[in-house]
């Protein structure tokens, strides 16, 4: 209970608007004061904004103006510590002090999250970002628009992480290394800029054409720059100037990043008699992020359904249906989501080592020539429905998507001076389904009287092909590491250990399974399978709505049904407790469940110090769930009764996030950061 509290947090927001037929303005500025459920943790957060608008004729022009602060203020000391604490220490002497260790002797050191919290230790971050966006608009014909947009952002981050040298991590190191300074800022600027031409004819009545062409360009710079100190006098000495020097082999960083792209597309729609429909998109794009052989890569999509509602055999014979279409799509999405150099070989500058030429320089990252664009190939398939006056609705689809090639960050051998490099690798393969049905037993809106019920869920299967033996030292290093394998019709979801028949009641050891179905004492990685996937096989949201006049209220359960976790606090708590960990706060099924004497039928092995538990199916276990999400009561007031007092709108609202959860796996949450329930409360007017 000593590091939370109930915080109270609170945001305003205010736009004011006004102008005349050409001529519109606004101005707004908002707060957010966030105040988390640690103490010392704060958030705070500005905004403003300008918006001018000119219309004349066939010309618009407008311009928005952005700007953002944020400070944010974060607890020293990280919640897991004091969640580590054993609660039978003392957290302050005899006098009502804060003493600096909970317990200190030849064999043992623990150290009092207490002490640490109350120094004069920060972690502080800022940032402070301007955006100016400008477009103009021409329409020379009432069928055509011709667009031109450009926009400018420019930001700044900070952090400044300062740690007394009283802190009992220095307890054991000399004056000249007791207490730490780390800053560090970044600026990033971006430009970006797009020209697009939108077309809209309908013709005959029944055909109706959509085309928007355009093209766009951007550009992203960030450089970052910091240093870290260490050596810091006893009190308030905390600002650079007072530290002994860097860190041992330590020395100020600095890097840049510069990325550019380019595209040019064209989305295209027709219409025949609002009953046969076809999209098509295209664009052609280029990154600077990609390998120099592999600049561009084309992008597309063709889309086509059919409004069977509006032909003659439905509206006369089935006017119950209100909608019925059928479409389907395929496509293939571009992705560049990865940094500016990893497709470049680069070199860092070692300050502290020289050769015969003078400076010496290390390889940083391998560069990839040929390195090209993941694209997944999207088919999709799907149906929507509305009958019954629109009281239920229907909306369903089948997807199948094919990544190839996949973008992968793979191990590097330590001979070339690197832990990773970026390579393709691979091909997967995802189906499955994914729909809503929702339902409303009362429907009344012309009486704003409306009751609904709804259903979302999503299930799918995926795998990997073409990986070959590529990843397999990756795999063999990683056994009884982690669970997660690369194998040729391996899903990604999949986990994979060695089965577990369970605790011996005669031994207390565990019995594995090999893959032939004999049973041995003893533990062999090489006889892992799969014994699960974390992904449900089936996932989604309950939900219901009810309003009247002008209550509402709403609820959102969400669920997940099929999958299974690995439980870490079972691994880490219960077993594998190192001699360290005794004096740390550990699970209870440490002494309750574990095996102790011949006969006992447990589901944990006897109590050791001398051995570590394996990385088993044991610790795998189902992860179902069901939470109530989220709910929100409101209340709108009737519009033509705040006429009188010169108000247009007014409403009320509380929410309520993350109520209560329901889960097949004990295991642990808000251990690095408190898990905490938030009721907010909105008010919005408008005059």
């Amino acid at each position: 209970g000593e590091p939370v509290r109930v915080g109270v947090n609170h945001r305003h927001s205010l736009y004011a608007e006004g102008g005349d037929q050409y001529m519109r303005y606004g101005i707004g500025v908002s707060y957010n004061g966030i105040t988390g459920v640690m103490k010392k943790s704060q958030r705070n957060i500005f905004s403003g904004n300008l918006d001018l608008i000119y219309r004349r004729n066939k010309f618009l022009f407008s311009n928005k103006l952005t700007l953002n602060y944020n400070s944010t203020h974060d607890p020293i000391v990280a919640y897991s510590e004091y969640a580590e604490a054993n609660p039978y220490y003392k957290k302050s002497g005899e006098n009502g002090e804060v003493e600096k260790w909970l317990e200190y002797n030849e064999t043992t050191k623990v150290q009092n999250p207490l002490w640490n919290a109350s120094l004069n230790s920060r972690k502080l971050g800022r940032m402070f970002g301007v955006t100016n966006n400008f477009s103009a608009e021409y329409n020379p014909l009432t069928f055509l628009k011709l667009r031109a947009r450009f926009g400018v952002t420019k930001t700044f981050t900070e952090t400044d992480h300062f740690t007394s040298p009283d802190d009992t991590e220095f307890d054991e190191k000399s004056k000249l290394e007791k207490g730490s300074l780390t800053y560090n800022n970044n600026k990033g600027l971006t430009y970006e800029a797009e020209v697009t031409g939108t077309l809209g004819y309908v013709f005959q009545e029944k055909h109706r054409i959509n085309l928007v062409a355009g093209g766009n360009v951007s550009s992203s710079e960030t450089v970052n720059n910091g240093y870290s100190a260490v050596g810091f006098p006893q009190g308030e000495f905390d600002t650079p100037a007072f530290s002994k020097g860097y860190p041992e082999n330590g020395k100020p960083v600095y890097s840049e990043s510069t990325s550019r792209s380019v595209s040019a597309y064209v989305n295209g729609g027709y219409s025949l008699l609002d009953r046969y429909l076809l999209d098509l998109t295209w664009r052609l794009s280029g990154s600077s992020v990609f390998g120099t052989n592999k600049r561009y890569t084309n992008t597309w999509s063709v889309g086509l359904a059919w409004n069977l509602h509006h032909e003659n055999f439905i509206r006369d014979h089935a006017a119950w249906i209100s909608l019925l279409k059928i479409r389907g799509s395929i496509g293939n999405p571009g992705n560049q989501n990865f940094s500016a150099y990893q497709t470049i070989s680069t070199y860092t500058f070692q300050t502290y080592r020289t050769n015969y030429f003078d400076q010496a320089v290390l390889l940083s990252k391998l560069g990839n020539p040929d390195l090209e664009w993941q694209t997944t190939l999207d088919k999709n398939v799907g149906m929507d429905l509305s009958i019954l006056n629109n009281r239920l609705t229907v909306n369903v689809d089948y997807f199948d998507k094919v990544t190839d090639p996949l973008l992968v960050s793979i191990n590097a051998p330590a001979s070339i001076g690197m832990s990773t490099v970026m390579t393709n690798l691979g091909k997967q393969t995802s189906r499955g389904m994914n729909g809503t049905v929702m339902f409303a037993p009362i429907y009344k809106p012309q009486e704003r009287i409306i009751w609904s019920l709804r259903y979302n869920f999503r299930t799918q299967k995926t795998y990997y092909s073409h990986i070959g033996n590529k990843l397999d030292k990756f795999n063999e290093t990683n056994r009884n590491i982690n669970l997660t394998r690369y194998y040729d019709g391996a899903d990604p979801d999949a986990l994979y250990a060695v089965r577990s028949h369970g605790i011996d009641p005669a031994t207390g050891k565990e019995i594995f399974i090999r893959k032939n179905g004999t049973y041995t004492f003893i533990f062999d990685s090489s006889e892992e399978v799969k014994v699960g996937i974390s992904r449900p096989k089936l996932e989604g949201v309950i939900g219901t709505s009810f309003s009247y006049k002008g209550f509402s209220c709403n609820l959102d359960f969400r669920y997940r049904w099929g999958g299974k976790a690995f439980n870490s606090a079972l691994y880490n708590k219960v077993e594998n407790i190192s001699f360290a960990g005794l004096s740390k706060n550990q699970d209870k099924r440490a002494l309750y469940d574990r095996w102790q004497e011949a006969g006992d039928i447990a589901p944990f092995k006897g109590i050791s110090l001398t051995e570590s538990t394996p990385m088993s199916s044991r610790f795998v276990e189902k992860d179902n769930s069901i939470a109530l999400e989220s709910l929100r009561i409101g209340y709108e007031f009737d519009s033509r009764r705040l006429q009188k007092i010169h108000m247009r709108a007014l409403r009320l609202n509380a929410y309520m996030n993350d109520i209560f959860r329901i889960s097949s796996i004990k295991t642990e949450r808000g251990i690095s950061y408190p898990f905490a329930r938030s009721v907010s409360f909105s008010l919005s007017a408008a005059f």
